[in-house]
């Protein structure tokens, strides 16, 4: 792995708190929170960034037939398929453009990340893909009195959070990957079908953008993602098992 690969991923999560730290300067805390919009540009602009050039980032619905999502707040797509409407990055396509999905939250509590894991679970359906990434991305705070990522890392042994992780199980194409910016970060692992949660600390932002680069690869075979890259994509030398705090299976 280069020497440099560790702190250049850690710099990710730095670089969303640098962007969320300069509007909430300008418009102040109690404004942020309302603010999701903006938050999704944030994340946004950072794909187009990150991505391969032949992939695109937009928001809006996945439509099939008379079959219509609710408005999904980042929709990352293969643009040489057909799409229905495209104004911007407004967009309506057909599921089988469909790469990857993410929603966006602030700092929602245990029963909001629920009702988003059900509706990204059941956006992933409408696409009807072999495998999509289906993210939910977290703005998790991280001052000392609003740190956000030990409410996630309290084990789910009951309640709405718990049962939306078991409704994500059972469908093919529900939500798999979830972090919170300040440390947090949930997989589902297909072959064990179940999820497990890592407390990876500023690696948490690197590790969902590094899996959802390697799910569009195996979906279109992108040229590029030599094997001597994904250490500098997984830069934790020992492996991230050290850093599990729980799992939930069928």
């Amino acid at each position: 792995m280069d020497p440099n690969s560790l702190e250049y991923q850690k710099s990710i999560a730095l670089e969303f708190e640098a962007s969320k730290n300069r509007v909430r300067y300008l418009i102040g805390s109690s404004h942020w929170g309302e603010d999701g919009r903006y938050k999704e540009l944030i994340l946004m602009n950072f794909l187009k960034r990150f991505l391969p050039n032949n992939i695109e980032v937009g928001t809006g619905f996945i439509k099939e037939g008379d079959n219509i999502s609710t408005q999904i707040d980042i929709i990352i797509y293969n643009p040489s398929l057909p799409l229905y409407f495209k104004e911007n990055d407004f967009i309506i396509v057909q599921p089988k453009s469909v790469l990857g999905i993410i929603e966006v939250k602030s700092n929602p509590d245990r029963n909001k990340i629920a009702e988003a894991i059900y509706k990204a679970s059941q956006a992933g359906e409408l696409t009807k893909e072999n495998f999509i990434f289906n993210g939910l991305f977290i703005f998790g705070e991280t001052s000392k009195n609003q740190s956000y990522s030990p409410k996630l890392l309290k084990n789910p042994k009951n309640g709405k959070l718990k049962e939306s992780l078991l409704y994500a199980l059972t469908k093919n194409y529900g939500i798999n990957h979830i972090i919170s910016n300040d440390g947090v970060f949930i997989k589902k692992w297909s072959q064990e079908a179940e999820f497990s949660c890592y407390a990876i600390q500023d690696l948490a932002a690197s590790y969902f953008f590094s899996n959802l680069l390697n799910v569009i690869n195996k979906r279109i075979e992108l040229l590029g993602i030599p094997e001597s890259m994904y250490g500098h994509l997984y830069p934790i030398p020992e492996g991230k098992k050290i850093y599990i705090k729980w799992k939930v299976s069928k």
